[in-house]
């Protein structure tokens, strides 16, 4: 019981806690990811959607160490894109950790990544995977 009520006053402190979510959409990679032998030598587009929540300081005073800086992020997500892979959950999951790594103060993460064209025979459409964590 106690259990309980302790995990309820916690959750009653996030919400009325402020946050920023930092948000990259659309970011295009051309990688070699793919279970499918050719799908490593040909290569495929991917599309990445990323948001970050961080808790609202009281005041940022213009000071890009207190937030999450973009250059940063997308470095991040560009070294994560070049190993290749089997799964897209394999890129979400190294992904995730990488972010988790630098910014140990996110209180929430979602990404979204799709292959565009996957090898189905399909001529249109794409594959995704969207995961997201919250952390208290």
């Amino acid at each position: 019981m106690q259990n309980l009520l302790d995990h309820r006053v916690k959750l009653e402190k996030l919400i009325n806690m402020d946050f920023y979510q930092v948000a990259w959409h659309g970011l295009r990679f051309y990688a070699y990811h793919g279970y499918f032998p050719e799908e490593r030598i040909l290569g495929n587009w991917y599309e990445l959607d990323i948001t970050l929540s961080i808790l609202a300081q009281d005041t940022l005073k213009d000071n890009l160490n207190l937030t999450i800086d973009y250059g940063q992020v997308y470095q991040i997500c560009q070294s994560t894109m070049k190993e290749p892979v089997d799964l897209l959950e394999t890129i979400v999951e190294k992904l995730a950790k990488a972010l988790v790594h630098r910014w140990p103060h996110l209180k929430g993460i979602e990404i979204s990544l799709k292959k565009l064209n996957p090898p189905l025979g399909l001529s249109q459409g794409n594959s995704a995977i969207h995961w997201n964590k919250t952390f208290e």
